[in-house]
């Protein structure tokens, strides 16, 4: 018998980042929230194209100094943005992007 491989949540979903936007009247900090918006499930780690639209949320972060958060389930790890390239195997790439200021 074999067995089936079921889909899973894709990777690039579980990343994102914030940025401050203002403020308010009261003294709270509004933020806006960066994500790749991903709700795809998968056979694999990503799904078609989706470690590209990773990789530019992780520049996007990296070019504006936001560290970039993962949430799986209820554990939030929040990271420089090449440290998360480099456990994705995409520090290099992701250095030279953020280096020219550009995904």
């Amino acid at each position: 018998m074999t067995e089936q491989n079921h889909n899973t949540a894709c990777v690039c979903g579980s990343y994102s980042f914030e940025v401050l936007m203002r403020d308010d009247p009261s003294g709270d900090k509004v933020w806006q929230l960066k994500a790749t918006g991903c709700a795809a499930t998968t056979q694999s780690k990503f799904a078609p194209g989706h470690d590209a639209k990773l990789k530019s949320l992780i520049i996007q972060a990296g070019v504006g100094g936001h560290p970039v958060r993962r949430v799986v389930r209820d554990t939030v790890v929040s990271k420089d943005a090449l440290r998360v390239a480099a456990d994705l195997g995409w520090e290099d790439l992701v250095r030279d992007a953020i280096a020219r200021g550009s995904s």
